[in-house]
């Protein structure tokens, strides 16, 4: 089936990117970056199936060409923090062939990219030979300065903003769902951009591996990625083997309860009783879910600076007293030259230059050693063991932190099945009042069910076929009926006496 992947990113400069040597990555091309003096050249790289610029109508026509504008780009960047360019990747349907598949991205471009003042780089590539063969995808590189006539203008912080990758990652969703719908008609596989957890699907979300796990993963070698995609799924087809468990025992439940006559009125404060159950159930979870925190966990940085804390108020106060040491020479000396004893009196002012200098040697050589202390941690933290040390130490907390993700996912999933629920258990009741309206007085139903879902489903299917034996006009005379009835009730409720 369609798969969905809609990841952006950014080209930053300050991690010694070049968007000139991205452009050049993903189209397959030579290109010189004027900025850097560096040629990349691609050209030899395999997969690239379909390469193109698309730019609004009022940008230079010199942009079209893509060393140009890239180089545009770069020269428009003055700061050495700079972000000239996004990506855009997405998984395009393997269902379509090449053609569909290219006029899907040059749609979802148009509309979501270009429209807004973007001109994007557009480079769609073929599964690698070793890969999934289902593997087709784009990369999309954008510009993050507006454009006109005159070229490249400044940023445009609603791109920036931190609802633009939501909307992004929908509009591509509603894109592709019309174009598989356009191409393989209306039983065509969809696509969701939301989480599993927000769809109530009862199933744990894997990682994406990345190009460096999936090259360890081909080597079978294991990637830390890879095992965790790994016990994800050991989970989820455990967890999956326990649901068919328990629908075929409640199957069998089912299949072998007797079935008795029951009022209608009765069902229906039954299914009242049993909706309040599950609604004060979901806003327990709800409560829940509000009530989890994410544990805050130190950062890299913050942990070197703890493991080197120590170390560097020792400099400091080394420092301190070599400065005091100094100024308290200084001061002595001024003091000193001004005693006509002391002036009178070679031996004592050279025992006390001796011992003066021998405070400020003492108090240098403390400072020294404070300093080479200092280092000596430094590198002993940038070292691999350091690093290691430093992501021992991060370790609880960020497997707290994903506890935590887990169970907030686990009820949401949870809340969106109850949201569920109860509109089945609503339109259950709504057709359990519409069939006593048209005089339905007892369904017969099983006398037990496992669950509150095969309750509502064991009632309603009774009520809805009591139901099909009405012609729609007077199931609509009934609840206009039902609806003025409620109305009333109302009322007396809001004036006494009535």
């Amino acid at each position: 089936m369609a798969s969905f992947l809609c990841q952006v990113q950014t080209i930053q400069r300050g991690l010694g990117r070049s968007a000139v040597a991205a452009a050049a990555y993903r189209s397959g091309q030579s290109l010189t970056d004027d900025r850097l003096a560096m040629e990349f050249d691609f050209s030899n790289k395999d997969g690239v199936e379909h390469a193109e610029i698309m730019a609004p109508d009022d940008a230079p026509q010199a942009y079209r060409d893509r060393a140009a504008l890239w180089n545009a780009v770069e020269a428009a960047e003055r700061r050495k923090d700079a972000v000239p360019a996004q990506e855009v990747l997405l998984a395009l349907p393997h269902e379509l062939d090449f053609d569909q598949r290219r006029d899907l991205v040059r749609a979802f471009v148009q509309e979501h990219l270009v429209a807004k003042g973007m001109i994007a780089d557009v480079a769609m590539h073929r599964p690698g030979k070793e890969g999934d063969q289902r593997n087709f995808h784009a990369h999309i590189m954008v510009t993050t300065r507006r454009v006109d006539r005159a070229g490249f203008a400044g940023k445009n912080r609603d791109w920036n903003h931190a609802s633009f990758i939501p909307q992004l990652r929908a509009a591509w969703s509603d894109v592709q769902n019309r174009a598989l719908r356009h191409h393989l008609g209306p039983d065509a596989p969809q696509v969701s951009h939301l989480s599993l957890a927000a769809r109530g699907v009862d199933r744990a979300p894997t990682v994406h591996l990345g190009p460096a796990a999936t090259a360890l993963e081909r080597k079978d070698i294991a990637s830390e990625r890879g095992e965790l995609n790994r016990d994800v799924r050991a989970r989820n087809d455990k967890a999956r083997d326990l649901r068919r468990d328990y629908q075929a025992t409640a199957d069998r439940i089912a299949k072998t309860a007797p079935e008795i006559e029951v009022a209608v009125p009765k069902l229906v404060v039954e299914a009242e009783q049993v909706l309040g159950k599950m609604v004060v159930q979901r806003t327990a979870w709800a409560a829940e879910r509000e009530a989890l925190s994410t544990p805050k966990i130190p950062s890299a940085g913050r942990v070197e600076r703890e493991l080197t804390a120590e170390a560097a108020t020792a400099k400091a106060r080394a420092r301190a007293h070599l400065q005091q040491t100094e100024e308290r020479v200084k001061k002595t000396r001024s003091r000193r030259l001004e005693l006509v004893a002391w002036v009178r009196n070679p031996a004592r002012m050279i025992w006390a230059k001796h011992a003066e200098l021998n405070a400020i040697g003492r108090a240098r050589k403390a400072y020294r050693r404070a300093e080479v202390g200092l280092q000596v941690r430094q590198d002993w933290v940038r070292s691999p063991k350091g690093q290691a040390f430093v992501a021992a130490r991060r370790q609880p907390g960020l497997e707290a932190a994903a506890d935590v993700v887990r169970q907030r996912r686990t009820l949401e999933r949870k809340i969106k099945r109850m949201d569920n629920r109860t509109l089945l258990a609503g339109r259950t009741i709504s057709d359990l009042r519409l069939v006593h309206e048209l005089g339905q007085r007892e369904l017969r139903v099983p006398n037990q069910s496992p669950d509150e879902t095969r309750f509502f489903r064991d009632i309603g299917r009774p009520a809805r076929e009591a139901l099909q034996r009405f012609p729609t006009p007077v199931q609509e005379q009934a609840l206009e009926r039902l609806r003025r009835g409620q109305g009333r009730s109302i009322g007396r409720a809001i004036i006494p006496g009535r």
